[in-house]
């Protein structure tokens, strides 16, 4: 072969502006083949038509293409780049980036509002009252506290749980009772976007209605003490809804956390 009409692999590096490292690396991945390899040396060899893949190479890459994808836009000898293809793919990458972003970024303003809220929680003395709106829960049997290793491993399975099932996170998560005539369950639950029809389809979902809850400040995890911080509601006959979140505030103390204590108040008070 002609060496004077190929171009070593310096030269490429310096014509495309891609180092040679990543030139080396697009031959591992299979989508940059030399044109000739000297036996005898090793050296690489490239030609001037190879330039326009090492360019497609880089336009997958500004575009967030993964190239184990790039030859499903090359044929197999490398003459055509199916560039209608590859910017279409492009095109829908970013769509769904765009539609990832928004959705962290309403995740984000719910935590912004939520801290506002803990924030201004932290500085009234006492027990206030404070209407919350309603909420869908992923929710599972729980009888402990937060921060205990049994609350850290079931709440990871649950993210991974909501995950799969394609739901969206809420804002806060944490312990949740039912005071009923009958009895009293507990469980670890962690807000979710639902509507009523994926309550009806998945059982771990459950929606809590719009409510009046006093709230209190607790520096210690234990929704079981809801009926003595709480005495004057529970000595009234109703069913009651207990939460328990971590007060989570701009400055949040890892080492002494702070958690809110809700309990729902009688139907119709405000």
């Amino acid at each position: 072969m002609d060496k004077q009409n190929l171009l070593t692999i310096g030269s490429l590096s310096r014509q495309t502006g891609v180092h040679i490292k990543s030139l080396r690396y697009y031959e591992q991945l299979g989508i940059l083949s030399p044109a000739h390899t000297d036996p005898d040396t090793g050296y690489r060899y490239y030609t001037l038509s190879q330039i326009p893949v090492v360019d497609a190479i880089r336009a997958c890459i500004f575009l967030d293409i993964p190239l184990k994808e790039f030859t499903t836009f090359l044929t197999k000898d490398q003459k055509r780049i199916h560039y209608k293809k590859l910017i279409s793919h492009g095109t829908m990458l970013a769509h769904q980036k765009i539609r990832e972003i928004q959705e962290k970024l309403h995740l984000l303003e719910k935590f912004q509002k939520q801290m506002d809220r803990m924030e201004g929680l932290r500085h009234h003395e006492g027990q206030t009252v404070h209407q919350l709106p309603e909420k869908y829960c992923w929710a599972v049997p729980y009888s402990g506290k937060q921060h205990s290793t049994d609350y850290n491993i079931l709440i990871t399975s649950m993210f991974d749980d909501i995950n799969h099932n394609g739901l969206r996170l809420g804002a806060e998560a944490g312990l949740l009772s039912f005071h009923r005539g009958t009895g009293t369950e507990q469980f670890l639950y962690v807000e979710v976007e639902a509507t009523k029809r994926d309550a009806r389809k998945l059982k771990e979902i459950m929606r809590l209605p719009a409510a009046s809850f006093l709230c209190a400040i607790r520096r210690e995890s234990g929704i079981g003490e809801a009926p003595f911080v709480f005495s004057e509601l529970f000595a009234q006959e109703y069913d009651k809804i207990i939460m328990e979140t971590e007060l989570f505030s701009g400055d949040y103390d890892v080492a002494h956390p702070q958690f809110e204590l809700r309990c729902s108040l009688p139907p119709g008070e405000k």
